[in-house]
């Protein structure tokens, strides 16, 4: 077993602060250290994708083809999902993700058709070309769900800032984990500050320079209850086959809220 541990129960947020607002392509002898210390606490994470494995990407927008009868009249129009080629990232002009910067391509699938659509954050009535893909090859895969929807704060940690026992290494992993497990499975706009990538994109660099072909997280949207589907980031594009594509619409959505922190209000005295 490692001996590595985190020099605090907040280490990823600190991470994550530095890297957003001071410097990210130069890190610092502490964020260094942080990375080596993620690589060498990784416990019980590893899973494989096999080949065949049915993953799905989707798009908003169709494409629309024109029908003609043999004089040449309009008749209508046939709804298709995309290309297998518009289904992919481009290879030079990747758009920046979760999981990787601008101009380096990263293939985002759903392991549910409904995990796929709700990722491109569609309206009602929305039409969505959904492709279905085959796993070409094994792929080392690391499991960055496992903490999804905790709080790194409850628990020991919440007890020590209480005035509780000190933090074991094995506390600090902990809640070091689930948040960035959190950060993966957080969603995003295209509307969000760039750096709030940077985090993830570097921890999805470190976990594919040590050998990962994917990583699998969270989805907060898709499927009801505990059936919501994952998330899969595949590093390669190349190691997955567009084998069909097919137009949805999308015919509902839910939404639902919760007061995450006090009210303000202004008083007449």
């Amino acid at each position: 077993m490692s001996n590595a541990e985190f020099a605090h129960w907040d280490s990823y947020s600190r991470f994550a602060r530095h890297v957003r607002f001071k410097s990210r392509y130069v890190l610092g002898a502490d964020e260094r250290t942080f990375l080596d210390t993620v690589l060498a606490t990784i416990r019980n994470r590893d899973g494989e994708l096999k080949p065949g494995h049915t993953l799905y990407r989707a798009q908003r927008g169709v494409d629309r083809v024109e029908q003609t009868d043999e004089e040449g009249n309009w008749i209508g129009e046939d709804i298709w999902g995309f290309g297998a080629s518009r289904m992919k990232p481009l290879a030079d002009r990747a758009r920046e993700g979760r999981a990787n910067p601008i101009g380096i391509p990263v293939l985002y699938v759903g392991t549910t058709v409904l995990t796929a659509v709700s990722e491109v954050r569609p309206w009602v009535g929305a039409d969505v070309s959904v492709a279905m893909s085959k796993v070409l090859r094994p792929l080392k895969t690391l499991d960055l769900s496992l903490g999804h929807g905790q709080s790194s704060f409850a628990g020991a940690v919440f007890s020590h800032m209480m005035g509780g026992r000190e933090l074991t290494a094995e506390d600090k992993e902990k809640a070091v984990w689930i948040d960035i497990d959190n950060a993966f499975s957080q969603p995003v706009t295209t509307s969000d500050d760039r750096a709030d990538y940077a985090p993830t994109q570097i921890l999805a660099e470190l976990f594919r320079s040590a050998g990962y072909d994917a990583i699998a997280y969270k989805s907060h949207f898709g499927d009801d209850g505990d059936r919501k589907g994952y998330n899969v980031a595949i590093f390669d594009p190349e190691a997955v086959e567009i084998v069909s594509c097919t137009p949805w619409r999308v015919s509902s959505i839910k939404i639902e809220a919760e007061q995450n922190g006090n009210p303000w209000s202004r008083v007449k005295t």
